[in-house]
């Protein structure tokens, strides 16, 4: 009796420990930067964030710490750190891409926590938008339309990027003879982002860039045509940047605002039968947004001016159409890799049952089996932390001086929930990005 209780004790310590390690390696408490990120005071969420950094580098990795601290950066006008933070990550999701192209596809078999973040497909492409924004801020168009085209080209390789990574699942499964009959692939909508494509039509014709600007806002028109599910909003009037022409005797203020906040990851879990008293449990993460109370953005010019900006992106419904791709791969490889797991238990069953009596120790390292089996699947929830949800354009062409702009956002009513300002120099012939940002 005493060996069986200590038995039990040392089980119980063992299923604790597997428990908090598989579900808890990588959670870290950002409340408090939530906190203040949530009531706009991004000074504090940014010192705040620069305090828990370490942390958050040990517990999710180097992709997310320096993707959150160039995004905060950023609304704290601290443009050059912020590119060299979100650089560094976007050079990290590159390493990561290109390592998992050569990795041996027997890695699927561990769980994603295990393994260093590797960084979203629409964290990656975004991430460049970011960067070319803080560009304009700077004074360099040209790198601004560097960045947007690198987005714009990240954009056309998504495609390749899912068909090789289901390509690789497949063969695995295939090669060791497991069923994948219960896998499903979606096939992503997005292949196009009207907001890059508007702000590079913007740029180019700051440059002068004619051709850039015609095929930009002929991509933007595209956008809104093909893929009606991601812009259920109707198309900017003034998305065609090229019938209008930049102005040389005043200069063209560019606006862009971002509102609410970019989904979160959930784990989704599931029962994948592998034989008559054999179920096998997959866990695997979805995208899930969250409600924006912002429905409109009122601009107010010093001079009296007023208008509201226009919805350019749904950086939410973007994010979950790209995940959602991934996401159904994630889920097969789940499949995969439980019912590989649930093969092993089968086998220890079938050689236990040989002999005509199971001793106690047998039966206890069948349960850790099934016990570990069913603890180990647990999702990948990590991303980034800050992203909108939201994009909102508009421009006005002013006489050169300094003026002061207002933005109020507003809810489904027209009450304005958030107001910030700004002052800007606007020179004849130039290009002056004016940005503001409300998470609610």
């Amino acid at each position: 009796m005493r060996t069986y209780n200590r038995t039990a004790k040392f089980i119980t310590f063992l299923l604790l420990s597997l428990v908090l390690f598989t579900s808890c390696s990588s959670y870290v408490n950002l409340n408090s930067t939530q906190a203040y990120f949530k009531r706009a005071d991004f000074p504090l969420a940014y010192q705040n964030l620069q305090l828990q950094a370490p942390n958050l580098l040990k517990a999710q990795g180097p992709i997310i710490m320096n993707y959150d601290m160039g995004v905060l950066a950023r609304l704290t006008s601290q443009y050059t750190d912020s590119n060299n933070y979100l650089s560094n990550s976007e050079r990290l999701i590159q390493e990561a891409y290109t390592e998992s192209i050569t990795a041996n596809i027997a890695s699927f078999l561990v769980n994603d926590n295990t393994k260093e973040y590797q960084g979203e497909d629409y964290e990656d492409m975004y991430l460049n938008v970011f960067k070319a924004l803080n560009y304009l801020h700077m004074g360099d168009t040209e790198g601004a339309l560097v960045e947007l085209n690198r987005s714009i080209e990240k954009q056309a390789f998504l495609k390749q990027k899912y068909e090789q990574y289901e390509d690789r699942v497949y063969a695995y499964a295939n090669d060791n003879g497991l069923d994948t009959s219960s896998g499903t692939t979606y096939a992503t909508s997005f292949a196009t982002s009207a907001l890059s494509n508007y702000l590079s039509a913007a740029v180019a014709q700051a440059l002068g860039e004619a051709n850039t600007v015609h095929y930009a806002s002929n991509q933007v028109r595209h956008a809104f045509d093909s893929q009606p599910g991601l812009y259920p909003f109707p198309l900017p009037s003034e998305a065609s940047l090229e019938e209008q022409a930049f102005p040389t005797d005043k200069g063209r203020v560019q606006i862009v605002s971002f509102s609410g906040q970019a989904p979160v990851k959930q784990q989704r879990v599931e029962r994948v039968h592998v034989s008559a008293f054999n179920f096998a449990k997959i866990a695997y993460p979805v995208l899930v947004g969250i409600p924006s109370r912002i429905q409109a953005v009122r601009i107010t010019i010093s001079n009296g001016k007023s208008f509201k900006l226009e919805r350019i992106e749904s950086i939410s419904n973007v994010a979950i159409d790209t995940f959602k791709a991934k996401s159904e791969l994630i889920r097969l490889k789940a499949v995969v890799r439980s019912m590989a797991k649930a093969v092993g238990v089968a086998a220890y069953d079938a050689y236990t049952q040989k002999d005509n009596e199971v001793t106690f120790a047998e039966e206890l390292l069948g349960m850790i089996f099934r016990i570990a089996n069913d603890v180990s699947e647990q999702a990948d929830i990590r991303s980034t932390h800050f992203l909108p949800a939201e994009a909102w354009v508009g421009y006005i062409d002013l006489p050169q001086g300094n003026y002061d702009i207002t933005y109020e956002f507003l809810n489904v009513s027209g009450k304005t929930i958030y107001t910030t300002s700004e002052d800007l120099a606007v020179r004849n012939g130039q290009l002056t990005l004016a940005e503001a940002y409300c998470p609610l």
